[in-house]
Order: C-alpha cells, then structure tokens, then sequence
C-alpha cells in the first residue's frame, strides 16, 4: 500500500481595511495553476525552511505588491484541504489576519487583487467552502476546519469546523 502524500503547507492572509469607513476584504482573482478563475485569499506555498510567518509575509507582497510587518499578521484559523480524487492537491492552510499593510494592491501574474465587502463575498466565484468559513474568519473567530473536497475536484463533500478554545 503507497504511503499517503503529506498535504503541502500553505500560507494565507486576509487583509481586513477599515481605513476608508467601511470594513473591506482583500481576495483576490486567481489567473493560472489550480483554480484560475476563482477568487481566494491572497497566499501560497510554503517554501522548504521558511516559517509560516515569513512564507505568508512573502506570498502576500509577491501576490497583492503589498506589505505586511510580522507583528500585523494573527494567526486565525487553520484550514485543511483534502482532495478525494487528486491528493496531490492536500493543503494545510495556516491563516493570517492582518489589519494593515503598506502600499497599493497592484496585480501579479499570480493574481488580480479585488476588494470585497465581507457581507457581500462573490462566493459564486469562489470554492463552495468559502462561504462557511470565510465569514466566520472575517467575524473574529478562530478554528481548525477540515474541509473534504467530492471527486469533482471542486464541490464540497465534507466540513468540520472545530473552534479553537
């Protein structure tokens, strides 16, 4: 029997902008590699001997052109991704809050920042599980979700939520 592929660690931030009277979130348009087309939260792979800090910190300046201190990012909530058909794609998702951030979102080739009000979230355009644990993020919780993806490779078969104490 193969021995199961580790999930890749990943990580993401949701930048939360307060700054013009009304809360925004920043997600972002996905223009190649697995999922183009949907909006997600700005992130990506963890690179070998990176911390999770350090990797989202990267990711988000390579993604949005923006920058985020250390002492901004929070630790919210950690999402795990398992693939029924393809477990190549596992992911373990450490999420980051942060509040604020230097500069203007400008687009890479890895994405087209967009901002959302988090009461409107396009979840037509985005995963099926974004919008049972995106909204909870954005609200201030902080969780462990597994979410089980269908053998579609898009539709959700399974989520557990688990708050952290």
């Amino acid at each position: 029997m193969a021995k199961p592929e580790a999930a890749r660690p990943i990580a993401l931030v949701a930048f939360i902008d307060r700054s013009g009277g009304r809360e925004q979130l920043l997600l972002g348009r996905k223009l190649r590699g697995f999922g183009q087309g949907k909006i997600v939260l700005p992130g990506g792979k963890v690179e070998a001997g990176e911390g999770l800090v350090d990797a989202a910190i990267r990711e988000f300046r390579e993604e949005t052109g923006l920058d985020v201190a250390p002492k901004d990012l929070e630790l919210s909530a950690q999402i795990n991704f398992r693939f029924s058909a393809l477990e190549s794609a596992n992911m373990d998702c450490a999420t980051f809050i942060t509040r604020s951030a230097l500069g203007e979102p400008s687009i890479s080739e890895e994405l087209e920042p967009l901002w959302v009000d988090p009461l409107e979230l396009p979840t037509m355009q985005m995963w099926p599980d974004a919008q049972h644990w995106l909204p909870r993020l954005v609200a201030g919780e902080k969780f462990t979700a597994t979410i089980v993806i269908d053998t579609d490779n898009v539709s959700m078969k399974n989520l557990k939520l688990d708050p952290w104490a």
